[in-house]
């Protein structure tokens, strides 16, 4: 059997599956007593898309990404309880609220390996 013939034959859930990665933010787990746990998952095209379309710079670009695939207890970062609490109006506020620049920096790293963004993603194939 050759590898398209096996392509064809494995389930497409199994093929579109979207991973994830829960990641602990030492500082606030700290400041909290307890683990305080992002979970981050891949950013699919429909996604990269959108946050092609609305960001401007770089740093439009991590927050956007990390906004749209890192989640609080299944909660959305710029869910209504955490902008009420921070007393702001959007996600990104929240997020500079809460994290540091380095921790949003390392949240959009998870995401972006986790896509496939990586140096060991392809095996170069030698004759």
């Amino acid at each position: 059997m050759n590898i398209l013939e096996k392509l064809l034959e494995t389930d497409i859930e199994k093929i579109s599956k979207r991973e994830g990665k829960k990641v602990e933010m030492k500082r606030l787990t700290t400041l909290l007593g307890e683990p305080f746990v992002v979970e981050c998952r891949q950013l699919n095209s429909e996604q990269f898309e959108h946050i092609s379309e609305i960001s401007k710079t770089n740093a439009d670009i991590r927050e956007n990404v990390v906004l749209e695939c890192c989640t609080i207890e299944k909660k959305k970062i710029n869910c209504k309880e955490l902008l009420d609490k921070f007393q702001v109006v959007t996600g990104r506020d929240v997020l500079h609220k809460l994290f540091l620049i380095g921790e949003i920096s390392a949240l959009y790293d998870s995401v972006t390996k986790l896509s496939g963004y990586n140096n060991d993603t392809v095996a170069e194939i030698k004759n």
